[in-house]
């Protein structure tokens, strides 16, 4: 297998930077909108860049998950620039390779563009902000320590369903985020009443609790799919960063128990220290499969990652189908 089937090359993060020297245009590192606009130069691009790619390997004791490959190379991405002062443009997507290790052949492919959109206000310091566009609309904080393998369970049935949406957003600069959305679902085989699209987020950070925020969100749309989410997130002095969340979906008819979902979630990664970063995550999704999981992260070289990830899946559903599993990923990545 050639290089290329073996690594997924990510476009790339932009993002918004501050501050940017007068002959520094674009940097790698952590980024930050701009905080004053009118120290932005016209005609200048101040931009960071942020990428990462890799590859996935992956060890059952039993093939239990069907829709988990063996192999996966998988890339993820977002870029925002910043057009004038007041106005930026934002999108993310992925893209994943999955590969049969018997045969090497590619058994899927997989490129989303997971939102677009365009940003009316500047989030450093705009009280008031405008948005719209389309794709998954955010309303919970869905902290996952291991992005790209979600599908493999089916926890990708709590994101919010592919909509063309318009948002307004009220953020006091202090505590406070509120978010509202309408807009109608991305599926030309519904009828006009089924597309309506209506979402929202509170977003409070307290003070008297270092780094500590709580979320509450959900949606509804035309096809009476709802859900609920509730979410704290802290992030310590030292960057270590723990999560609690809590999901609900009801698909169609709530009142049915097959169309419930529930996800719990547990989530931790430590701050950076010998060049190592440690991962815990449990997820129990109701009824189904509870998932935890240990994993090392280890940057040998700047830019350069190597993860070992360890757990077991315990299937509710059915007995027999519980298995332990390994992962292996290696890639690079810009920040």
């Amino acid at each position: 297998m050639t290089l290329r089937h073996r690594v997924t090359i990510l476009l790339g993060i932009l993002c918004l930077s501050s501050p940017v020297l007068a002959d520094e245009t674009l940097l790698t590192g952590p980024c930050v909108l701009k905080a004053d606009p009118a120290q932005t130069l016209p005609g200048t691009l101040n931009a960071c860049i942020n990428a990462s790619a890799g590859s996935w390997i992956i060890q059952q004791s039993k093939v239990a998950d069907s829709n988990q490959p063996p192999i996966m190379h998988r890339a993820d991405g977002k870029i925002s620039i910043l057009v004038t002062p007041w106005v930026s443009l934002h999108a993310k997507g992925h893209s994943s390779v999955f590969v049969d290790r018997q045969t090497q052949k590619t058994v899927n492919k997989e490129n989303q563009n997971d939102l677009a959109n365009i940003q009316i206000g500047n989030s450093a310091l705009s009280r008031h902000r405008l948005s719209a566009g389309r794709g998954r609309v955010p309303y919970r904080l869905d902290h996952n320590q291991r992005y790209g393998l979600e599908y493999a369970w089916g926890m990708d049935r709590f994101l919010a369903p592919r909509s063309t949406f318009g948002t307004y957003t009220y953020d006091n600069q202090l505590d406070w985020t509120v978010q509202a959305t309408y807009g109608q679902l991305n599926d030309d085989t519904l009828r006009p009443d089924q597309k309506m699209f209506v979402g929202g987020r509170a977003m409070h950070d307290i003070a008297a609790l270092e780094g500590t925020r709580i979320s509450l969100g959900g949606y509804n749309d035309g096809l009476v799919r709802r859900a609920v989410a509730l979410g704290i997130l802290n992030i310590n002095g030292k960057g270590d960063e723990t999560a609690l969340e809590f999901t609900r979906t009801f698909s169609f008819n709530p009142y049915k128990p097959s169309e419930f979902n529930q996800l719990i979630r547990l989530s931790y990664i430590s701050h950076l220290q010998r060049k190592f970063r440690y991962k815990f995550q449990y997820d129990d999704i109701f009824k189904q499969i509870r998932i935890g999981g240990l994993a090392a992260l280890y940057e040998p070289y700047r830019y350069t990652h190597i993860e070992f990830m360890f757990g077991y899946a315990k299937r509710e559903d059915d007995k027999k189908l519980s298995h332990w599993f390994a992962g292996l990923n290696a890639g690079v990545h810009l920040e």
